[in-house]
This record gives structure tokens, C-alpha cells and sequence, in this order.
């Protein structure tokens, strides 16, 4: 019996999809998602904040359904949701305490008087964008989201990131400090003492003491441990931050995809994109037809 041919530039991925077949998610694809969780949550599908394995697979069946000529799988659902609860987060926890505001679900943006709007650009400048820009599907999403985040359940902000990372790291500093102090302590020694390790009658101090190389030793692993954790820490809190705004690397290969550009421009624009999350932003706002053109435009002339 024969072998079936495979097609080279298709093959299957760890989600039961294709890799290689693109996906660019449009207004009617995000409505019918978001609709699908709150069906899902309307069922009590969710352990607390987080949806369970039978609800995801009940959305994915219903958008399959509705779009049966679109590779959707599971872990592109996860990280469109996650993408769109993003944007909602960020509204929500910048508007839910001011009064004065109201969002319009025929234009689908925060309304307010001028001078309200001017209070709040000028404690948060970033609200500005919104004054011109809409949030789609903000009452759902509030619905599903946003009792987490008013009881502080959400998933850890890279601000909060940050904010854990430099406790952790001045405890740890504090740490290497006391046991300098203790080290010290045993040798009944001051740091300036440290260039004497004789006793009055010439013989090296022992006993059990220790010496000035133990407590240098010491000293400088404290250090090295310091700077090490700083380092680690750094690294954290700067791909937290880069985060905030991430589209998943997953969707932005789909969009390329889904462009029909030169094969050997798609890595390019690939490596560009993910390096630049403004441009992404950017070019998914731009309408479909005119996304080519612009990303022609702005990728880096060799």
C-alpha cells in the first residue's frame, strides 16, 4: 500500500493545527470569541478565575463551527483572549475608579466632558490614546474579567513584577549583611582589624575562629550572589515589561502568513515585528487590504 504524499509545507503542530496556516483574527471572529467564553461562564465552566479544560474545548468546537475555514485550535484561542483581556485590563483598571466617565456600546469608547478627560491625562498621561480610540466588546469582558481584577485575582502586572523583584532583592542584600555582621562577630573582630590575623604572642589565630580569608571569602560570594540575583532580576522585569503590549509570536507569524509576501522576506518581517511591538500594534490597526503596503514600508532596507 502506498505512502501518502505529505504536503512539505504543512505539518501538524502540538495543538492538532497545521503549522504554516495563517490566521488573522477580524471584529466578527473576536465577537463570536468573547461570546463563546461568556456562554462558557454563563455554564459555571471556570474553577475560580480560570476556565477549565471542557470549556475551551466547547469554544473551540463552537468557532470551528462558525468558521470552519479558519485553523483554529486551542492555543491560538488562549492567546487571543489573553491579547484582548490585555487591552480590557488596561481600561479597566484606568477608568473603573474615576467618576465622570462612561463607555458607549454603539462607539464602543470612554465618554466624558472635556475637563474631566484633562484631570485624568494629567495624573495619566497614558489615557490619552483613549480618547480616540475604541475598546470592543468592554461589557463582556467585564462580566468575565472584571470581578478578578477588582478582588486583585489578576495575573501578576509587570509593574507588580518589579515592584516583588526589588523586596526580594533587598532582602537578599540584607541577608548577605547580617551574616557579614555574624561572621564578624565570631572572630570578635572589626573590618579594620581584619589586616591583623595574629594574636599579641605572634601564633595565628585558630580555635575555631574564623580567619580574615574565610570572612573575605564569604564577603565576596555575598557579592557575587548580589550581583548575580540583580542581574536575573533585571532580565525579569525588562521581558515583563516588553510583555505588556506583546502580541503572541504565534498570531504576528499568521499575519505575516496571511500577506503572501516573498519567502524569503517572511523572516525578515518576522524578526523585525516581534522586536517591535509599537510597529505590530501599528500595522494590525491598519485595514487588511492596506497591510502589505505599510509593512513594506516601515521593514529595514538591507
Amino acid at each position: 500500500m502506498g505512502k501518502t504524499k505529505r504536503n512539505s509545507n504543512s505539518s501538524p503542530n502540538a495543538t492538532g493545527g497545521v503549522r504554516g496556516e495563517s490566521l488573522v483574527w477580524t471584529h466578527k471572529m473576536d465577537e463570536a470569541l468573547v461570546d463563546a467564553f461568556v456562554l462558557q461562564h454563563d455554564l459555571k465552566n471556570r474553577n475560580g478565575g480560570t476556565f477549565t479544560s471542557h470549556a475551551y474545548d466547547q469554544i473551540v468546537k463552537e468557532l470551528k463551527e462558525a468558521f470552519p475555514d479558519k485553523p483554529i485550535d486551542k492555543e491560538r484561542v488562549k492567546n487571543r483572549m489573553k491579547y484582548i483581556k490585555r487591552g480590557f485590563g488596561t481600561c479597566y483598571d484606568l477608568f473603573r475608579n474615576i467618576s465622570g466617565f462612561g463607555w458607549n456600546p454603539i462607539t464602543h469608547m470612554f465618554e466624558a466632558d472635556s475637563d474631566v478627560w484633562d484631570r485624568l491625562i494629567k495624573d495619566h498621561p497614558e489615557a490619552a490614546e483613549w480618547m480616540n480610540k475604541p475598546i470592543l466588546h468592554y461589557d463582556k469582558l467585564k462580566r468575565l474579567y472584571g470581578k478578578d481584577r477588582a478582588n486583585g485575582d489578576s495575573s501578576e502586572s509587570p509593574e507588580e513584577m518589579m515592584q516583588r523583584l526589588t523586596q526580594e532583592d533587598n532582602q537578599l542584600e540584607g541577608d548577605v549583611i547580617s551574616e557579614i555582621d555574624r561572621l564578624l562577630s565570631r572572630n570578635e573582630a572589626t573590618l579594620q582589624d581584619l589586616d591583623d590575623d595574629t594574636s599579641p604572642d605572634g601564633r595565628k589565630k585558630h580555635k575555631g575562629k574564623a580567619t580574615k580569608e574565610e570572612i573575605q571569602t564569604e564577603i565576596m560570594k555575598g557579592i557575587q550572589g548580589i550581583g548575580e540575583y540583580i542581574k536575573k532580576s533585571t532580565e525579569a522585569m525588562a521581558k515583563a515589561h516588553n510583555s505588556q503590549l506583546a502580541v503572541p509570536a504565534t498570531e504576528i507569524w499568521d499575519v505575516i502568513l496571511a500577506l503572501n509576501l516573498d519567502p524569503n522576506m517572511e523572516m525578515i518581517a518576522y524578526r523585525f515585528l516581534i522586536n517591535n511591538s509599537v510597529e505590530v500594534e501599528a500595522l494590525l490597526g491598519c485595514p487588511l487590504e492596506k497591510r502589505k503596503d505599510y509593512l513594506m514600508r516601515i521593514l529595514p532596507r538591507s
